[in-house]
Protein backbone atom coordinates (compact mmCIF):
# COMPACT_ATOMS: atom_id res chain seq x y z
CA UNK A 1 0.00 0.00 0.00
CA UNK A 2 1.64 3.64 -1.08
CA UNK A 3 -0.10 6.63 0.91
CA UNK A 4 0.55 10.29 1.35
CA UNK A 5 0.36 12.66 4.43
CA UNK A 6 -0.70 15.54 3.16
CA UNK A 7 -2.29 19.18 4.55
CA UNK A 8 -5.99 20.17 2.79
CA UNK A 9 -3.88 22.12 0.29
CA UNK A 10 -2.19 19.06 -0.90
CA UNK A 11 1.43 19.78 0.26
CA UNK A 12 2.95 16.50 1.16
CA UNK A 13 4.92 15.89 4.66
CA UNK A 14 5.46 12.75 3.67
CA UNK A 15 5.40 9.03 1.44
CA UNK A 16 4.69 5.90 3.04
CA UNK A 17 4.97 2.10 1.42
CA UNK A 18 3.84 -0.65 3.58
CA UNK A 19 4.42 -4.27 2.27
CA UNK A 20 5.39 -7.91 3.64
CA UNK A 21 8.15 -8.00 1.17
CA UNK A 22 9.05 -4.44 -0.20
CA UNK A 23 10.16 -3.37 -3.37
CA UNK A 24 12.21 -0.25 -2.40
CA UNK A 25 13.57 0.07 -6.26
CA UNK A 26 9.68 0.50 -7.13
CA UNK A 27 8.86 2.89 -4.03
CA UNK A 28 12.36 4.66 -4.75
CA UNK A 29 12.20 4.53 -8.67
CA UNK A 30 8.02 5.64 -8.30
CA UNK A 31 9.02 8.85 -6.56
CA UNK A 32 11.70 9.70 -8.25
CA UNK A 33 9.45 9.97 -11.53
CA UNK A 34 7.16 11.61 -10.04
CA UNK A 35 8.48 14.10 -8.16
CA UNK A 36 11.78 15.01 -10.77
CA UNK A 37 15.35 13.20 -9.65
CA UNK A 38 16.14 16.68 -9.00
CA UNK A 39 13.70 16.54 -5.65
CA UNK A 40 14.08 12.46 -4.57
CA UNK A 41 17.47 11.69 -2.62
CA UNK A 42 17.97 7.89 -2.03
CA UNK A 43 19.52 8.97 1.46
CA UNK A 44 15.70 10.54 2.60
CA UNK A 45 14.14 7.21 2.12
CA UNK A 46 13.65 5.31 5.24
CA UNK A 47 12.50 1.46 6.27
CA UNK A 48 11.01 0.27 9.66
CA UNK A 49 8.83 -2.86 11.14
CA UNK A 50 5.73 -2.13 11.97
CA UNK A 51 3.38 -3.90 14.43
CA UNK A 52 -0.23 -4.09 14.35
CA UNK A 53 -0.09 -2.51 17.78
CA UNK A 54 2.02 0.54 16.37
CA UNK A 55 -1.20 0.69 13.54
CA UNK A 56 -3.97 1.61 15.50
CA UNK A 57 -7.31 0.93 14.80
CA UNK A 58 -7.70 -2.85 14.43
CA UNK A 59 -4.66 -3.36 12.76
CA UNK A 60 -3.18 -5.82 15.16
CA UNK A 61 -6.08 -8.18 14.79
CA UNK A 62 -6.02 -7.71 11.30
CA UNK A 63 -2.64 -8.61 10.64
CA UNK A 64 -3.20 -11.48 13.22
CA UNK A 65 -5.98 -12.94 10.55
CA UNK A 66 -3.78 -12.58 8.36
CA UNK A 67 -0.69 -12.92 9.15
CA UNK A 68 -0.09 -15.27 12.33
CA UNK A 69 0.60 -13.93 15.87
CA UNK A 70 3.67 -11.20 15.84
CA UNK A 71 3.05 -10.47 12.05
CA UNK A 72 4.64 -7.14 11.39
CA UNK A 73 4.91 -5.45 8.57
CA UNK A 74 7.78 -3.02 7.18
CA UNK A 75 7.58 0.67 6.86
CA UNK A 76 9.50 2.53 4.12
CA UNK A 77 8.65 6.17 4.27
CA UNK A 78 10.64 9.33 2.25
CA UNK A 79 10.70 12.71 3.52
CA UNK A 80 11.86 14.89 1.35
CA UNK A 81 14.69 17.30 3.10
CA UNK A 82 15.53 20.77 1.53
CA UNK A 83 18.97 21.15 1.93
CA UNK A 84 19.78 24.07 -0.18
CA UNK A 85 18.19 27.60 -0.63
CA UNK A 86 17.43 26.50 -4.77
CA UNK A 87 15.74 23.25 -3.06
CA UNK A 88 13.88 25.01 -0.61
CA UNK A 89 11.85 27.14 -3.02
CA UNK A 90 9.92 23.80 -4.52
CA UNK A 91 7.40 21.97 -2.91
CA UNK A 92 5.83 18.56 -3.16
CA UNK A 93 2.19 18.51 -3.29
CA UNK A 94 -0.60 15.32 -4.15
CA UNK A 95 -2.67 16.02 -7.73
CA UNK A 96 -6.05 15.97 -5.02
CA UNK A 97 -8.25 18.52 -7.39
CA UNK A 98 -10.80 20.32 -6.15
CA UNK A 99 -14.42 20.92 -5.89
CA UNK A 100 -14.83 21.09 -9.41
CA UNK A 101 -13.15 17.64 -10.28
CA UNK A 102 -10.98 14.95 -8.87
CA UNK A 103 -7.47 15.14 -8.78
CA UNK A 104 -4.89 12.08 -10.58
CA UNK A 105 -3.02 11.76 -7.06
CA UNK A 106 0.12 11.85 -8.38
CA UNK A 107 2.91 13.71 -7.18
CA UNK A 108 4.63 16.51 -8.80
CA UNK A 109 6.70 19.22 -7.90
CA UNK A 110 6.16 23.48 -7.98
CA UNK A 111 6.89 26.50 -6.16
CA UNK A 112 6.87 26.44 -2.96
CA UNK A 113 4.90 29.87 -2.79
CA UNK A 114 1.93 28.52 -4.75
CA UNK A 115 -1.08 25.89 -3.92
CA UNK A 116 -1.75 23.68 -6.52
CA UNK A 117 -3.79 21.12 -6.26
CA UNK A 118 -3.99 19.47 -9.67
CA UNK A 119 -0.16 18.45 -11.34
CA UNK A 120 0.69 19.91 -14.97
CA UNK A 121 -0.70 17.14 -16.27
CA UNK A 122 -4.34 18.02 -14.91
CA UNK A 123 -4.09 21.38 -15.71
CA UNK A 124 -3.37 21.29 -19.26
CA UNK A 125 -6.19 18.57 -19.53
CA UNK A 126 -8.92 20.45 -17.14
CA UNK A 127 -11.14 23.63 -17.57
CA UNK A 128 -8.69 25.53 -14.70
Amino acid sequence: MLGAYVCPDGFVSQVVYFSQKPDLQWFNSTISSQVGADNFAVNDVRVASRHGWELGGNAQEFLQAKLGSNASLTEAYWTRYARTDAEKQIAISLCVGDGSRPGCLSLFAHESGMIEKFCPACRQGGTD
